[in-house]
């Protein structure tokens, strides 16, 4: 699906290149890669998030229904609170990842667009009896993100007073029809904004004019992978069992009770049986591969290579893979053919 973006007519918003990633054309950059990297580390820099997609449930079983589907508990969340978890099948592999957003008469359910399809036809094979209505209103908003250390200023100069203290995924209303989240999606700090597409131009250049600088995917790529960020549909299928990802912290819960996929996943906790793990990883700038591709050591696969970028300010390749846990000695991994050699970064 292409998307036409709510920012096209904002006068700062001019892309040098549109990236095609699964269906969508989102900003590759805007003309200076490095400068973007930059101002997302030292400033602010500014992101159109049209690559997400929005599900709303309404109904009084809403939380009680979605508690049951997903890893992190949902029933206990107030008003202007919410959480990161994932949809899992029943052998606990990831199917998708969410941001869950209680409001206070509705759940947003934030997805990826490009599998909004597949998850709302997997949440809805589950409404058999719930007064639960689901709707996709995606179109309903426009998206854009801010990061970097000047990013909760700025958001105090949106109206969220509040924004510098914010928890993770919670949310305040800007004004009366802009909704802020606390949402670090390329590392802390960062904030989404839900604006009425009639006014994204106009916020936009808002925002820009203010300091925040237009950024695309090479910087936005970059900056998530050296967080540890995993992206659904390179880093994130349904091969992975959902403690592998590393966002067992933030995506799952232990004490909600039952889920689907739970019984998988509470054994691999109590038996310490994880398999694999992610882990951040490095190649020389001259290393051109294409993930996925297999991690081996010794003429032994170890691992998968699941995401790999050019850096936009450093000489090297920056990545995300999975490794074995057995694997303890990193020194001689490689991938590809000829085989180039990978790094993998600590913590």
């Amino acid at each position: 699906m292409q998307l036409t973006s709510p920012f096209h007519d904002a006068r700062s918003y001019t892309p040098a290149q549109i990236a095609c990633d699964r269906g969508a054309h989102p900003p590759l950059h805007f003309g200076d890669p490095a400068a973007e990297y930059a101002a997302a580390a030292g400033s602010a820099a500014l992101f159109d998030r049209s690559d997400r997609g929005l599900l709303v449930a309404r109904g009084p079983d809403r939380a009680g229904w979605l508690h049951a589907l997903v890893s992190n508990a949902v029933r206990t969340l107030d008003p202007h609170a919410g959480n990161y978890a994932f949809a899992l099948d029943q052998r606990g592999r990831v199917l998708f990842d969410l941001n869950v957003l209680c409001l206070p008469d509705v759940l947003w359910l934030d997805i990826d667009r490009a599998a909004l399809p597949a998850a709302r036809a997997h949440l809805e094979r589950y409404l058999i009896i719930e007064d639960v209505r689901l709707a996709d209103e995606s179109a309903a908003w426009a998206r854009l993100g801010i990061c970097g250390p000047a990013a909760a200023a700025l958001a105090v100069e949106r109206g969220a007073g509040q924004a510098a203290a914010m928890p993770a995924l919670g949310s305040a209303w800007a004004s009366d029809d802009v909704l802020l989240v606390r949402h670090d999606f390329a590392g802390p700090p960062g904030f989404e904004l839900f604006v009425p597409p009639g006014r994204a131009a106009a916020i936009w250049d808002q925002l820009a004019g203010r300091g925040a600088r237009p950024a695309g995917l090479t910087a936005l790529d970059a900056l998530r992978i050296e967080h540890g960020i995993p992206w659904l549909g390179r880093d994130i299928d349904d091969q992975v069992v959902a403690p592998e990802t590393g966002q067992v912290e933030r995506a799952i819960s232990y004490h909600k009770g039952c889920y689907l996929g739970q019984e998988i996943v509470e054994r691999m906790r109590s038996h310490g049986s994880i398999a694999r793990r992610l882990v951040r990883v490095e190649c020389d700038a001259d290393a051109d591969l294409a993930p996925p591709l297999p991690l081996r050591q010794a003429e032994r696969e170890v691992g998968r290579l699941t995401s790999l970028v050019r850096h936009p300010w450093r000489p090297a390749r920056v990545g995300l893979a999975y490794l074995r846990t057995t694997v303890v000695e990193t020194d001689g991994i490689n991938t590809g053919d000829p085989p180039r050699a990978v790094r993998v970064l600590p913590g």
